[in-house]
């Protein structure tokens, strides 16, 4: 039997928008965590869709298992060309055939590298790619993963946790969410700028300081001081916009380490924009949760989201679930926090936990209520595979309108 478990007025752990001090991290979209997961993430969206328009049902598979390996450029003062390419490698164990019909797997998860990258990266062009498969289909039950009928799926038709896990949900997103992605954006909407851009932003009360690493783009850029000029310019600039917005001080740092002396090459100069002309690699569940930033102190729960099974896994309907949930009730009642564990086998409207936090107690009974009518929606499907989790760059203007009801 679940049990909704507030916190008394003196013990309920603080929401996020009450921490004293708030720390929020932003991988951007072509960083090589942020590149695993987007690349898991379509590929699983691209296979549910396949599978559904072929046999009528998502077949068994689980994708969150991606790693971006980093190729490597050899540059110029000003340029660079590939010398050892990036490799993406698919692991995880996937569904090959459905009534002993092979499905054309490696083409979708090619395909879904290929489609991702080129727009995470402004220079992909420019990239080697070579892309591994390194998934299975094993599995101690025979039909598991080549599943003779729909009959083999027993998810089918009541979706149930395939596994015991903690999902998290807070809403709304916090002022410091809201200036860790505008950072990103801001400085990716200029053309110089790559797609690896870090944010980290730190609220300390009222003051905020935002920390920003952002790569040049090769073709924009011909010296270490032009580099200098463009990214301090472009960080004066995002001050002055927060300072209007919110309500205390506020400082934006970008590329502390560089200096103005030497090539550009000896900057943080790309030709793909990530660091992954370096070498550096990325792995799934490593970067950002399933909000687009990392907020470790917001109790995010336990799970990664990217790649995993949007039928029944529940790294990714726990999540769509508690995400809903928090919605609901944050429309309703104002900030809160949802917090729902799953054991293994149990259905999704039967989690063993409900922990309620909202920034009135004496709102619970109703929150609950909420939970529970979001707890009893299976239509999850089709919201998933529209990409909701994917990475992406939200346009500034949205970002503002969204930090501006943040801010109130």
């Amino acid at each position: 039997m679940s049990t909704a478990m507030p916190a008394s007025s003196g013990l309920r752990t603080p929401l996020p928008h009450e921490l004293p001090v708030e720390v929020v991290e932003r991988k951007g979209v072509g960083h090589p965590d942020t590149l695993a997961d987007g690349i898991a993430e379509l590929a699983s969206i691209r296979y549910s869709r396949h599978c559904l328009d072929t046999v009528g049902a998502v077949l068994h598979h689980n994708l969150d298992k991606v790693a971006v390996f980093g190729g490597r450029a050899a540059f110029s003062d000003t340029d660079g060309v590939y010398d050892r390419p990036l490799r993406v490698v698919f692991g995880g164990r996937i569904s090959t055939s459905f009534a002993g019909q092979e499905l054309p797997v490696r083409e979708i998860l090619e395909h879904a590298a290929v489609d991702h990258l080129r727009t995470a990266l402004p220079g992909f062009d420019r990239v080697q790619l070579e892309v591994r498969h390194e998934t299975t289909n094993s599995s101690k039950f025979s039909h598991w993963f080549a599943p003779r009928s729909l009959d083999d799926l027993p998810e089918r038709p009541s979706p149930f946790s395939n596994d015991t896990a903690y999902l998290v949900g807070s809403a709304p997103g916090t002022v410091t969410e809201a200036v860790a992605l505008l950072a990103e954006a801001w400085f990716r909407r200029h053309a110089w700028a790559g797609s690896d851009i870090k944010a980290l932003a730190v609220r300390n009360g009222a003051t905020w300081t935002v920390t920003v690493c952002v790569p040049a783009l090769a073709g924009y850029l011909n010296s270490s001081a032009q580099f200098a000029e463009a990214v301090t310019s472009a960080a004066s600039e995002l001050t002055d916009l927060l300072a209007q917005r919110l309500p205390g001080r506020v400082s934006v740092l970008c590329n502390t380490r560089d200096s103005r002396i030497g090539p550009i090459s000896g900057q943080y100069f790309t030709l793909s924009g990530s660091a992954v002309d370096y070498g550096e690699d990325g792995l799934v569940g490593r970067g950002n949760a399933r909000t687009g930033v990392i907020s470790g102190a917001h109790l995010a729960g336990n799970e990664a989201t990217f790649g995993k099974n949007p039928a029944y896994h529940v790294g990714k309907v726990g999540g769509w679930l508690a995400d809903t949930a928090a919605h609901a009730v944050a429309t309703e009642f104002g900030p809160c926090r949802i917090a729902l564990l799953w054991r293994n086998g149990a259905r999704y409207d039967e989690p063993a936990s409900i922990e309620i936090t909202t920034v009135n107690p004496a709102l619970l009974g109703p929150a609950e209520e909420l939970v529970r009518a979001t707890l009893s929606r299976t239509d999850w499907m089709a919201d998933l595979l529209t990409g909701r989790y994917l990475p992406a760059v939200a346009p500034v203007d949205e970002l503002l309108a969204d930090l501006e009801r943040a801010v109130r």
